[in-house]
């Protein structure tokens, strides 16, 4: 053997002998940069850069380490704040610091599925959640699909500093797809692991960097998933890069009650507001708790909690609409009660906003004040509110004999002409109730009078209020103007089929011509109108057409025409001011004194539709209490309020 060897070595030419050498020199060159490449990798735990441009991870600065795309759809951008109600349709998962949440009273017991202590991994497969009355333990992803939360926060990796970015990527990916087939009606947002304090001696094996590289690697996981992430790491650091210690037990990893609150406030502040995809939310278990606290808990577990039975949970709507009354609270959007005895009551009002009318509960229960009782399981119920509105306007030139008009505009859905009525001085004009224009002739009677008219709707026991009026018939010089919003009110509820008015008497008051001494002495003016605003809400009635608080004055035979959008009950068109009258006159007399009213207004009006009232005799002291009677509600200091 010895003897081959020798004479192969001799039989190599110089050439190959000088190539034998140059292998062995880059093979050993290779090896060199293979054991480098590897202990950089080892070191940061991911990808290495090229050797060229290889930087030593300082520590004690890490400000500019964590990098991410800020462009990512993944990343939740800043938003108004979502409010309680958003925190209340929300389910918790993770490890101590969320189990911290509850403890600090942030969140209540069926807010969260979590243990101390738990990492990625055996989140997935341990069975660490119990409710009440089952004897079986669930998986958190088996817990999310019996809770059916409107939104989950996942916030795991305390625990997984050990890993490396693939391992840890790999089991956060296998947990999300989890809850994904397990429940795919909830919107999954994936926070970020919470960064340490530079100084976490009670953990002195927690790197910041790695956790950095988890958060980096997280965003691109969301991207990949369809989820959302959530960036609260950037509130809870300080300028170091590390985690700001007024946030943190003192040389703990654990968020105190004020880091526990940055967090929630960023979440509600960078929303994620959806469509509420769950088909139901029946059948909810009651959670129970089970764990030891962590030692370097200050805070001691709620021993109240166990005893609740059920939750009543009450919510508006997309935050729109209205407010939630509960006892002497009011004024929230979104209210949560706890039942410690199945026949506790629970009394919750849906008061609606300005503009709105309460539609009705989630649940079918259409009146606007509920009160649940016989408890057998949770309670989660929305209260729906839809916009509506009443706007009035006026026509017309406001001459002496001419029509003058007023016309009411109904929006929104639930808005309907039949709950319609009509209001001057702040007295309803039920002879016009249900109309949508009313129409009468300017009268002398009318001048130097000052009326404010509105209008009111009502649904499911809302009233709607529009803007008011102030109208003035002064001398032949008109205008008109007006004021205040529509609004509306939780009132009482109003007749919902006023449609039909009384005898088609809309404009009866306007009719009202005066005595024969006040016909003459008015005989050449022109009636003019002009209207003020107002700061009312809805309502108005025929301004001069009040007949249901009085019956007309006019002697002459022009009888007041109103039209509307509804039919009056009598049609008569006739001149004479005999024609029929949902009120008597106070004089019987139905012949026509042409002396004791002016021409211009003693021809009659005979739009159809219109309906005439007797016309009276009387003199001045008769007219003086028909006008007392229609006209002389108003105060001058009032204006509409919102009934109910």
């Amino acid at each position: 053997m010895n003897r081959n060897t020798q004479s192969d070595n001799s039989s190599m030419s110089p050439t190959q002998k000088q190539a034998a050498l140059v292998c062995g020199i880059c093979a050993l060159a290779i090896l060199i940069t293979a054991s480098v490449t590897w202990a950089l990798i080892r070191r940061k735990g991911g990808a290495a850069p090229p050797v060229s441009s290889v930087v030593t991870i300082d520590e004690g600065d890490l400000s500019d380490y964590y990098q991410i795309d800020e462009t990512s759809g993944a990343i939740l951008p800043e938003t108004e704040d979502a409010g309680e109600a958003y925190l209340a349709d929300t389910l918790f998962l993770g490890d101590s610091n969320t189990v911290r949440y509850y403890n600090n009273g942030l969140i209540s017991l069926q807010q969260f599925c979590a243990k101390e202590g738990i990492g990625i991994q055996a989140a997935l497969n341990d069975k660490i959640v119990t409710f009440k009355g089952h004897d079986s333990r669930y998986t958190i992803p088996e817990a999310v699909a019996m809770m059916k939360p409107r939104r989950v926060v996942i916030m795991f990796g305390t625990n997984d500093n050990h890993m490396d970015v693939e391992t840890f990527i790999g089991h956060y990916t296998a947990f999300v797809q989890a809850i994904q087939a397990a429940y795919p009606y909830t919107d999954i947002i994936v926070n970020t692991v919470p960064p340490v304090p530079r100084n976490h001696s009670n953990y002195p094996d927690m790197e910041q960097s790695k956790i950095d590289d988890f958060n980096m690697a997280l965003l691109s996981m969301c991207e990949n998933l369809g989820v959302k992430f959530l960036n609260s790491a950037e509130v809870l650091k300080d300028e170091t890069g590390y985690g700001n210690p007024d946030y943190y037990i003192s040389g703990d990893i654990h968020l105190k009650n004020s880091g526990l609150k940055a967090i929630l406030n960023y979440l509600t502040t960078h929303a994620w507001i959806t469509e509420d995809r769950r088909p139901d939310t029946d059948n909810i278990p009651t959670r129970t708790i089970e764990y030891s606290s962590n030692p370097s808990d200050p805070v001691a577990p709620s021993t109240v909690e166990p005893e609740v039975l059920y939750e009543a949970r009450y919510q508006i709507d997309q935050n729109v609409g209205g407010t939630l009354t509960y006892g002497e609270s009011s004024g929230q959007t979104s209210l949560a009660v706890s039942i410690t005895d199945p026949a506790q009551s629970v009394t919750v009002t849906a008061e609606p906003s300005s503009g709105y009318v309460f539609v009705k509960w989630s649940d079918g229960v259409t009146s606007k004040t509920r009160t649940d009782t016989d408890f057998k399981q949770n309670l989660d119920v929305t209260a729906i509110f839809a916009s509506a509105s009443v706007q009035i306007s006026s026509e017309g030139s406001g001459v002496l004999g001419m029509n003058y008009t007023f016309k009411a505009t109904l929006s929104g859905k639930y808005t309907s002409a039949d709950t319609l009525r009509w209001f001057v001085n702040g007295e309803e004009q039920k002879d016009v109730a249900g109309m949508t224009s009313i129409t009468f002739i300017v009268d002398p009677v009318l001048a130097n009078q000052t009326y404010k008219i509105y209008a009111t709707a009502s649904y499911n026991d809302c009233e709607i209020v529009s803007n008011t009026l102030t109208v003035s018939f002064k001398e032949g010089v008109s205008s008109s103007s007006s004021s205040g919003s529509s609004s509306s009110s939780s009132g009482s509820s109003s007749s919902s089929s006023s449609s039909s008015s009384s005898s088609g008497s809309s404009s009866s008051s306007s009719s009202s011509s005066s005595s024969s001494s006040a016909a003459s002495s008015e005989d050449s003016q022109e009636a003019a109108a002009s209207s003020k605003p107002d700061s009312g809400s809805s309502s108005s009635s025929s301004s001069s057409s009040s007949s249901s608080s009085k019956p007309d004055s006019s002697s002459s035979s022009s009888s007041s025409s109103s039209s509307s959008s509804k039919p009056a009950s009598s049609g008569s068109s006739s001149s004479s001011s005999s024609s029929s009258s949902s009120k008597p006159a106070s004089s019987g007399s139905s012949s026509s004194s042409s002396s004791s009213k002016p021409a211009s207004s003693s021809s009659a009006s005979s739009n159809s539709g219109s309906h005439s009232k007797p016309a009276s005799s009387g003199d001045e002291d008769a007219l003086g209490d028909a006008l007392t009677g229609i006209f002389d509600l108003f105060n001058e200091g009032e204006s509409p309020a919102s009934r109910g």
